[in-house]
């Protein structure tokens, strides 16, 4: 696998008035944004980044405070630089833990400016470094690229997106798409989690991906997020519900996905041991849920 800074490079370059707008635009990393984008109904423009940059508007929020952090950027970049192989080596340890016989070989960390904190999808990950936390914490990003290509093995192995074509939300079977993105969700989140005990990184709740590891070690809060995540299925049993309910229960609020589905992971894992948690990566997504929901007894009253 590869980290490619290039973008990142090429986006500086550009905000420094050294290089063309073509330039950025044309660069595969944003390939990875525009699939990304797609995926939730959205439409990148190139103009979009030319306007945010120049203030006009700013569809790109992640881009907010990049005159004051122009300095920092670079030096997250070079960072990452002087740990390249170092970096890469952990990313692939910690994706042949979860992804049976995983081929990383042409996974690519794309290192950009602006758009989300990161994302993952078949043709790559991308994350963001203009974002609060890697400038704070550089390691914090390390982590993140190991999440994001994760979600890169798992839309080549499951080929979610293409059971839901474009915008999967506005699908009529949201409760596939919900147990889809949870199966993928629980998978990423679960990646880094050997890592970052080992590094004792679990008990930030400054940034909700921080917090996704410290509510871990809380287990009151786990059961009360299990008994929502147990509602919530019910619900999606029992009737329909809005594109946007559907969105804001698997990304905003609790981010059930995530936290719920690292603690059942982290449970097979407990009982059955590492082969049980790459067993259940080749699982249909759609059955994961219902499949290993034994590992979440130990949060209901």
């Amino acid at each position: 696998m590869q980290i490619d800074w290039s973008l990142a490079e090429r986006f500086l370059s550009y905000v420094d008035g050294d290089e063309p707008l073509s330039r950025v635009w044309s660069h595969p990393g944003y390939d990875v944004v525009r699939e990304h984008a797609a995926v939730l109904g959205r439409t990148v423009r190139r103009e979009d980044v030319a306007e945010t940059v120049d203030g006009e508007r700013n569809p790109f929020p992640e881009l907010e405070g990049l005159s004051e952090n122009r300095r920092r950027i670079a030096r997250l970049l070079d960072r990452v630089r002087s740990k390249e192989r170092e970096w890469t080596d952990e990313i692939e340890r910690r994706l042949e833990r979860i992804v049976p016989n995983a081929d990383t070989s042409d996974v690519t960390v794309y290192l950009g400016v602006g758009y989300e904190t990161g994302i993952g999808v078949r043709n790559g990950a991308y994350v963001n470094l203009n974002e609060p936390l890697f400038l704070r914490e550089p390691r914090q990003l390390l982590y993140v690229c190991v999440h994001e290509s994760s979600h890169v093995l798992y839309e080549r192995a499951h080929r979610s997106l293409d059971r839901f074509g474009p915008d999967p939300l506005q699908s009529e079977n949201r409760r596939a798409v919900w147990n889809t993105v949870f199966h993928t969700e629980a998978f990423a989140t679960y990646a880094p989690l050997e890592l970052r005990r080992s590094d004792g990184a679990l008990g930030e709740t400054d940034h909700p991906v921080c917090e996704d590891y410290a509510v871990l070690s809380d287990r009151d809060r786990l059961r009360g997020l299990v008994r929502e995540y147990d509602s919530f299925r019910e619900t999606l049993r029992r009737e329909s519900v809005s594109p946007d309910e559907l969105a804001s229960r698997l990304f905003g609020g609790s981010r059930l996905p995530y936290r719920v589905g690292c603690a059942l992971l982290a449970e097979v894992e407990r009982r059955d041991g590492p082969e049980a948690v790459r067993e259940a990566f080749s699982v249909e997504p759609v059955e994961f849920p219902a499949q290993y929901d034994w590992a979440l007894e130990t949060y209901r009253d």
